[in-house]
């Protein structure tokens, strides 16, 4: 038996830590490969209330509400958390006070267009408590190795006294949807990290802003028009201490970049960062780079290229998380522009080392220094100890 491992406790730079609190007790399906052993899962929910299950990869089997209606109130997230499915028992719970959403998930464009806002009804239909927070907190130390976690949309200024009054203070940092972020006081807009953009979908509801249509078809949309993010990236460097945007495309990434250039020109010396950048180019790269963009990536989602194989288009399984291209040629250096977290797919050490020393594609291969001076807090917070055999088998 091999002695084992230690690493220092993770600083998770992309998560939503008061989302995945809500979610702590709820059905966790991504180790669940069939409709049938999901089945089986739902039918010891309990009647009476709102059941939820989370991190379902609808291309391993499929779900459907005339599958889920024979279940007590039942609603499911997507692995991507870009889209869901929930039966009619849960829609007539709901409905009262989220009618507009009732009527439009089913609806990707529309899901896309409101991402935000749907990611903000999970943790409204599954609120926490600071009680709720500090326990998850806790599992995420002890069993994933995660000290440090930004949680990258915050739900209200309720949720953030709550944290900043806590224990859990130094440990969890937020950022902030631009509307929600308008609603803070002064004070909190300060202390926050910053704001928070979408500019495109994801793998997982085929919605991401790539350069060739998903195989099933799908094209993948961006959220605003380029003088649109311009003009909230002004709005940001006016405001905030910085700005994160999700773009997983190439074409997403190319936006971003043709925005940040712009009001780079307009003398703007913001804070960029861009998450997860999972297809860049490397024209794009270069370009990030030179404009002093920061990347946010998840090495967790090196397991698109398989997962996902069924509808990214050709050539982009190999595309997907291409670390030795960013830095080795585009100059990204781990630690000081690059950092990495986990987006809660999963969290933890183990399975984002995995993916990182032992790839899908060589493209996609970390060092395990690379991977430390991205990821890993100071060891004076302590490390975490695992069995080597889980990494290399």
């Amino acid at each position: 038996m091999l002695p084992k491992m230690s690493i220092p406790y993770l600083h998770d730079s992309h998560s939503h830590f008061t989302l995945y609190a809500g979610m702590f007790k709820s059905i966790c399906l991504k180790e669940v490969k069939s409709k049938e052993a999901a089945m089986e899962l739902f039918s010891k929910l309990e009647d009476g209330r709102l059941n939820s299950a989370y991190g379902w990869n609808s291309g391993s089997f499929s779900l459907t509400k005339p599958d889920l209606n024979k279940f007590p109130p039942l609603i499911i997230s997507n692995l991507s958390l870009h889209g869901f499915v929930m039966n009619e028992g849960a829609e007539k719970l709901l409905r009262p006070e989220f009618e507009e959403i009732i009527d439009n998930y089913e609806n990707q464009e529309w899901c896309e267009e409101h991402v935000t806002e749907l990611l903000l009804f999970f943790v409204k239909i599954m609120p926490s408590t600071i009680e709720t927070m500090s326990e998850f907190a806790g599992f995420l130390l002890k069993e994933c190795g995660v000290y440090e976690i930004e949680d990258m949309l915050l739900p209200s200024q309720e949720i953030f006294e709550m944290i900043d009054s806590s224990e859990l203070k130094n440990r969890v940092s937020f950022w902030a949807d631009i509307n929600t972020f308008r609603t803070l006081p002064d004070a909190t807009k300060r202390k926050i990290k910053g704001i928070k953009l979408f500019t495109d979908g994801a793998n997982g509801s085929c919605t991401a802003a790539l350069s060739k249509p998903y195989l099933n078809g799908n094209k993948g949309v961006l959220t605003h028009t380029l003088p649109e993010l311009v003009e909230l990236l002004e709005e940001a460097a006016s405001t905030a201490n910085g700005v994160a945007i999700h773009a997983l495309g190439d074409i997403a990434a190319r936006q971003v970049v043709d925005a940040a250039e712009t009001v780079r020109k307009h003398g703007s010396d913001q804070f960029i960062r861009l998450e997860h950048a999972q297809f860049i180019d490397l024209e794009t790269a270069e370009r990030a780079k030179n404009a002093g963009i920061v990347l946010s990536m998840q090495p967790n989602f090196t397991e698109d290229s398989l997962i996902y194989k069924d509808r990214l288009p050709l050539g982009f399984a190999e595309m997907n998380n291409p670390f030795r291209m960013l830095i080795d040629n585009a100059g990204f250096v781990p630690g000081k522009d690059m950092f990495f977290g986990s987006d809660g797919m999963p969290h933890g050490v183990k399975f984002a080392l995995k993916q990182s020393l032992n790839p899908v594609f060589e493209g996609q291969r970390l060092t395990l220094s690379e991977f430390i001076a991205g990821y890993c807090v100071d060891k004076k917070h302590g490390v975490y100890e695992f069995d080597p055999t889980e990494i290399f088998g």
